[in-house]
């Protein structure tokens, strides 16, 4: 049934769309895999603790430039007519602007500080370094979110593709040439952040001229995207905290552990924000075109929380193997993996599950969701860091996320009822989450495979439905029927 013609995406067409946002993804998560290892070669695990430092800093000031109005621009790109989307674009951006020019300025004036914090050393232009990281991650972030919107998904995965190959390129093209230090890394952002944007802009300019910003705009814009930044700082801390624990009570060794880590479950993100980019236009379009078609949101649930946790565990079960083609000096990090694969894994299922929240305008929730994460994050972290070092943040951050799942999953369905598959959501986690403790535990390569695999017979058979409906569509399509 169409409602306001809108149209009920069918399987192939979802599968295609999905598709055209994932190749990209999925082109950076092999790239990905197959760099890090030589990166390990030329890199340090303390020069790759102090990038990580870098990223935490940049990370950090990311959000609080962007100030919640690059949300603003996503939520309202569909409420607004199609010839004022340029100017919903310049207002949107108007502030985050206006802030990265008094975030630099401050930058400046405590160098020192900062490059003592991120490095240990003062004598590091890190204020430089971090604007121009700035920048460009603001331009690229605003350059994604139009592309996304509009729902051009080969663009959007030239664009990644890109960022990819050029962030790769400009790292180890530094590291032999200029030095095997934490500036190969950072260069590699910024290069890949630039060189993306840039292509994103020369294929897609439609939306932004004329250059037009709207002060009525403008305040809709900031009473919807502002409250969301305490909650979005909230959640940097939430995700971050474990790198500051770290750095306080452990060595830039561990955080370089944590830090590769962190670099190889970027892949599951990658996966993630395969689908998010997938998802978000297509609930929110759904949301405001047909409200009462709930089943969609039941079946993506599934089906993300069934291929999520599976990708998680096969990681896991092969995580010995990813980290034997590595410098041996990294090889200790294979047990912090486990767990830095539930925040990818959550987030997935939330951007299901907690969307209730966003379409009724409800963001506060995210602060009280966020607040009370990380406090048990940092008391776990507290706790756990300076006995386990990396292995301990790594768990701190994985419980955390669990309670986050709980927490908006069930607010939203006040505010939106649904009727998700939670026993099956659930049990996955639970068959997740003792797999990850085996294995953060036990370093026997074989035991960790076999009891992975087990764990995967177990999910299938919990998603049985799921298991044999995909099949039967999958050989369909294949068909061409």
């Amino acid at each position: 049934m169409e409602k306001g013609g809108f149209k009920r995406l069918n399987f192939k067409e979802a599968l295609k769309l999905f598709f055209s946002f994932s190749l990209g993804v999925w082109i950076q998560a092999i790239l990905s895999f197959f760099s890090i290892p030589v990166i390990t070669y030329l890199i340090s695990p303390a020069e790759f603790g102090k990038s990580t430092m870098y990223s935490t800093v940049y990370s950090f000031l990311l959000v609080v430039v962007l100030a919640g109005f690059d949300q603003s621009f996503i939520r309202y790109f569909y409420e607004v007519e199609e010839k004022r989307r340029s100017e919903l674009f310049w207002t949107s951006l108007f502030s985050p602007l206006i802030l990265f020019v008094i975030i630099s300025l401050l930058l400046f004036a405590f160098n020192e500080s900062l490059s003592l914090f991120l490095v240990g050393d003062k004598n590091h232009p890190m204020a430089g370094l971090v604007s121009l990281s700035l920048i460009t991650g603001v331009l690229q972030t605003y350059n994604l979110a139009v592309i996304r919107m509009q729902k051009k998904g080969f663009l959007y995965s030239t664009v990644f593709v890109v960022q990819s190959l050029v962030n790769v390129g400009v790292t180890i093209l530094y590291a032999l040439y200029f030095g095997r230090n934490f500036y190969a890394i950072v260069w590699g952002q910024i290069f890949g952040n630039g060189f993306s944007f840039l292509v994103g802009t020369i294929f897609e300019h439609s939306n932004l001229l004329p250059v037009k910003v709207d002060s009525d705009l403008l305040k809709k814009l900031a009473l919807y995207g502002l409250p969301l930044l305490p909650s979005a700082l909230l959640w940097w801390l939430f995700q971050w905290i474990s790198r500051i624990f770290l750095r306080t009570f452990s060595t830039f060794t561990e955080l370089g552990y944590f830090g590769v880590a962190f670099k190889l479950s970027y892949v599951m993100y990658l996966i993630n924000s395969g689908f998010q980019n997938f998802w978000f236009p297509v609930a929110y379009e759904t949301y405001e075109k047909d409200r009462e078609n709930k089943k969609l949101f039941i079946d993506a649930a599934k089906v993300i929380s069934f291929v999520m946790v599976l990708f998680a565990l096969v990681v896991i079960g092969l995580k010995d193997l990813l980290f034997y083609i590595m410098a041996r000096d990294y090889r200790p990090a294979s047990l912090t993996l486990p767990f830095l694969l539930f925040p990818p894994v959550i987030s997935s299922v939330l951007a299901v599950t907690a969307r209730g929240i966003n379409f009724l305008k409800k963001t506060y929730w995210f602060i009280v969701s966020d607040g009370l994460c990380l406090l048990i994050n940092s008391l776990l972290n507290y706790l756990l860091v300076p006995g386990l070092g990396a292995r301990g943040a790594a768990i701190s951050t994985g419980l955390s996320f669990i309670v986050l799942l709980t927490f908006e999953t069930f607010v939203s369905m006040k505010l939106y009822p649904v009727r998700y598959p939670l026993e099956k959501i659930y049990s996955a986690i639970g068959l997740l989450l003792f797999v990850s403790l085996f294995a953060t535990f036990v370093s026997n390569p074989v035991a960790v495979g076999g009891v992975s695999l087990i764990a995967i017979i177990a999910l299938c058979l919990v998603y049985a439905d799921l298991v044999k409906i995909g099949i039967t569509e999958i050989k369909k399509f294949l068909k061409g029927s």
